[in-house]
């Protein structure tokens, strides 16, 4: 199994928690090879990545952030996200030095495997196909604005499983710098727009217990449809089925909770994750503070004061319809 993480300094002990819990869960596999593609990860916290990869038995190596700015521009608007997330799209170039990786697993660093992968990593990517991952409860505009109809499936970028051979055949590096200048660098999702761009219609839909994001923990499938107005989303069922057999939870952000690694995070799998933070070599670091301005802290508290009902018609009206728009106009 080939799986690649990217971090900066900052996450490379979040991404040494996601790594030390895949090991764990994953002690069959024949063979792990971790690709970290880091930018400005320290000699300390390289040195306790390799020592926990190396309990395992397993192989880690470092590739350096590549330089992107020829496949981005100059007008790219990375608003919060940080450049290095561009690496899951430009592929050919991170691993321009490894012409032999066939097939490769990505998943983000603010993740938790809790079960086998072994399933995912032998999922048969045939025809069309270049990879295959969960999909993401989206509105109709938010699609509209990278081309997508109401009907394409939209894809959480925190996990994919990846074709090497069909990517370079197809040259999505280069589909990928067209994209983003199509759209003058204007991209609401980052890579996870350019990759569902691209890649929508060429991805299998797998089931959501391979990518477990806070929504899905929050809400139920009801509850999310009208939340993100969206035209797809899994059924009750899945829902619950991936809450009793998770293989990957992904922490990502919302207005209802704090991430494990803050203070006050109340995630169902915020336990499990302390867990493994405590069998981790960053087990004295001290969890961080919650770094949210006043000015969000306040209107965060205002809105759960609100009904759940409401509270869910009132932010899905803006995710929706109101914070699109910005990414609509020409």
């Amino acid at each position: 199994m080939k799986v690649m993480y990217l971090c900066d300094n900052n996450y490379a002990y979040i991404a040494g928690i996601s790594i030390l819990s895949l090991m764990d869960n994953n002690q069959d596999a024949d063979n792990i090879t971790f690709y970290i593609i880091e930018d400005g990860v320290d000699d300390y916290n390289k040195s306790k990545l390799v020592q926990i990869v190396n309990e395992y038995g397993r192989e880690i190596i470092f590739i350096p952030k590549p330089n992107l700015k020829p496949f981005l521009g100059e007008r790219i608007e990375l608003h919060w996200w940080i450049e290095n997330v561009f690496s899951r799209v430009f592929l050919q170039e991170v691993f321009k030095d490894y012409p032999d990786i066939d097939r490769l697993l990505y998943i983000d660093c603010d993740t938790l495997i809790l079960g086998n992968l072994k399933e995912l990593w032998n999922v048969k990517l045939e025809g069309d196909f270049v990879g295959a991952g969960v999909c993401e409860a989206m509105g109709s505009l938010h699609k509209k604005a990278i081309g997508l109809s109401k009907e394409d499936n939209y894809y959480n970028a925190g996990m994919f499983l990846i074709d090497m051979v069909k990517w370079r055949s197809l040259d999505i590096d280069q589909k990928a710098t067209v994209f983003v200048q199509k759209y003058n660098g204007k991209l609401e999702y980052a890579d996870e727009s350019v990759l569902n761009g691209v890649l929508s219609k060429n991805i299998i839909r797998l089931e959501p217990k391979y990518n477990i994001t806070s929504l899905t923990v929050y809400f139920t499938e009801k509850e999310l449809k009208k939340y993100r107005k969206s035209y797809f989303t899994y059924t009750e069922s899945q829902r619950q089925e991936a809450l009793n057999d998770p293989r990957i939870v992904h922490f990502t952000s919302t207005y209802l909770d704090n991430r494990p690694w803050v203070i006050d995070c109340n995630h169902p799998f915020s336990g499990k994750w302390n867990a493994y933070k405590e069998k981790s070599p960053w087990r004295e670091l001290n969890l961080s503070k919650d770094n949210r301005s006043v000015k969000k802290k306040i209107a965060r508290n205002m809105v759960m004061c609100l009904p759940k009902p409401i509270r869910i018609e009132f932010t899905g009206f803006i995710h929706a319809y109101i914070k699109p728009l910005k990414y609509l106009i020409k």
